[in-house]
């Protein structure tokens, strides 16, 4: 078995092909994990710029279970040498090991630097029923796409980011602007947003795709959840409906890109 993830600098006997585990034992043959400050709520981003493998355990020679793209959020649970046991959805679970050298801090506070950190988790969450609002309603949609377009030249076309832009600030989020799936997806991550399983999305959540076609690599769409019916079926907010409504999406694709995962404010 190979461990949880290492860098896409990879050794060369490495494929680079992440292969979907159902079951995983959490083991490390070598050395006693030391504990990490996981309970204080610390959370750790990814740096690895072509992203980071999660393997089953604390080394290369673990299987690889998925890549976590740059700029993903984890919350760090324990450390075993220069590995750290990582978990993705904030509930305590461990869900595999990745390559500490490729994490980064994520400060609560204002930098050395008087830079601004991270907003608190609960910062957003409190916006997540007027977001909803925002997102269902007729009025909130069309100011969305007004917004959008005023900002956007050739809205709706690439324009998911600037919508959903328009319907967080409408929303009391502070967020700019933005152009661009991944860049919005990993300006909401490091504002401490979580990052879910599909199949457990929820209304206030927004759902992040990337398309099979690697080139160019990177998240292709991003929209609001608004409602669920189920694990896969939803209905949406986002650029690609001119009518003041939100509309169905199946988190699997069923004909649009499938969803890589959700972010939700907690």
């Amino acid at each position: 078995m190979a461990t949880i993830m290492d860098v896409l600098e990879r050794d060369p006997a490495d494929t680079g092909h992440p292969q979907e585990i159902d079951d995983f034992t959490l083991t490390d043959p070598g050395s006693a994990p030391t504990a990490t400050s996981a309970a204080t709520g610390l959370r750790m981003r990814v740096i690895a710029r072509s992203g980071l493998r999660l393997r089953a355990g604390p080394g290369v020679e673990f299987d690889s279970l998925k890549l976590l793209p740059f700029g993903s959020v984890v919350m760090p649970l324990r450390t075993s040498g220069s590995w750290t046991m990582v978990d993705l959805n904030g509930d305590g679970a461990a869900d595999g090991f990745v390559s500490g050298a490729y994490l980064t801090e994520m400060p609560q506070g204002p930098s050395a630097h008087g830079f601004l950190a991270a907003a608190p988790r609960t910062a957003d969450a409190i916006h997540v029923a007027e977001l909803i609002r925002q997102g269902s309603s007729a009025h909130g949609l069309r100011a969305a796409r007004t917004t959008a377009a005023a900002a956007l030249p050739g809205y709706p076309t690439n324009g998911c980011a600037a919508h959903l832009s328009a319907l967080l600030q409408q929303s009391g989020i502070d967020v700019a602007m933005t152009f661009g799936a991944g860049k919005l997806a990993h300006r909401i991550a490091d504002r401490g947003w979580s990052r879910i399983h599909v199949g457990s999305q929820a209304p206030g959540d927004v759902g992040v795709c990337f398309d099979n076609d690697p080139t160019p690599a990177g998240a292709d769409h991003i929209y609001l959840v608004v409602a669920t019916n189920g694990p896969d079926e939803m209905m949406i907010a986002d650029n690609q409906r001119t009518a003041d409504a939100p509309h169905k999406r199946f988190a699997s694709g069923k004909g649009k890109t499938p969803t890589e995962y959700f972010l939700r404010a907690i």
